[in-house]
Parts: structure tokens; sequence; C-alpha cells
């Protein structure tokens, strides 16, 4: 389908995501990540944040979430909105795939063996594409 085509395209030049989840407390929680260092496709969708952080913390209690992302050249403005369910990653080897070493700073073992070293996947069932002034609705 051209539109899945078109916003896997975005989704590989954007450098900044908006994350969203229902919080414990029953609002919306929101934060920008930057994204894995691997991005193959839209049906799978990797980010690094902290196990501590209170994102994890609500993803655990309800997987369901959203990702956003944009581009925005002079008047024209393209975005990508995905709905789907959010995960952290357990398995060892694949976050040893999207440590980076810039990550060193932020984590006192300085390696993805850190435990607050965390690797969110997400998994979108659909989505809506935005450009040109139209949006388009799509299935994954």
């Amino acid at each position: 389908m051209i539109t899945t085509e078109k916003a896997n395209q975005l989704h590989k030049k954007v450098n900044t995501f908006i994350l969203s989840c229902v919080g414990e407390d029953g609002y919306p929680l929101t934060k920008a990540v930057v994204p894995g260092k691997h991005r193959n496709s839209l049906n799978e969708l990797y980010f690094c944040t902290n196990t501590s952080s209170n994102f994890v913390a609500a993803i655990n209690s309800n997987p369901k979430a959203t990702v956003y992302f944009y581009n925005r050249k002079f008047i024209v403005w393209k975005g990508c909105q995905l709905i789907g369910h959010m995960e952290v990653v357990k398995d060892m080897a694949v976050k040893e795939r999207f440590w980076q070493e810039k990550f060193k700073a932020a984590y006192e073992q300085k390696s993805f063996i850190d435990p607050d070293f965390c690797v969110l996947k997400f998994t979108p069932t659909a989505g809506r594409y935005y450009a040109n002034f139209t949006p388009q609705d799509f299935t994954l």
C-alpha cells in the first residue's frame, strides 16, 4: 500500500519520535525519544530509555501506546501516528544490538547490561499518515 510505504520512508528520515501511553493515574503520558539505531520497517519500532522511568512503569501496567513522528520542511508538513502495543524487551541480545557508545554517560555500568538501560519494542496495528493537508488511515 502506498500510504504505508510513505509512512515507512518518513520514519526512516526523522530523528525525534513522540511516545504516548496511558499513565498509571489514567492520564496520557508522553515523552520524546530518539529512535533506535536500527530502523527496518514500521512493523517493529525500537526505542531506548531508562527502566526507572514513569513511562516504563506505565507500559508494564498497560501496553497500549501511540508513536508520532513528523517532518516539517518549509510549508510541507508530513506526520504519522501509529497505534499499537509497547513492551519492555528482556532479551539481552536485542538490548546489546541497540546499545550505543554515547549511552555510557547515562548508565553506571556503561553497558547494555546496566539494569536501568531499557529497550522498548512497539508493534503497531494501524496508523494515520498526513501530508499535503490530507490524512490517510492504514492498517499494518
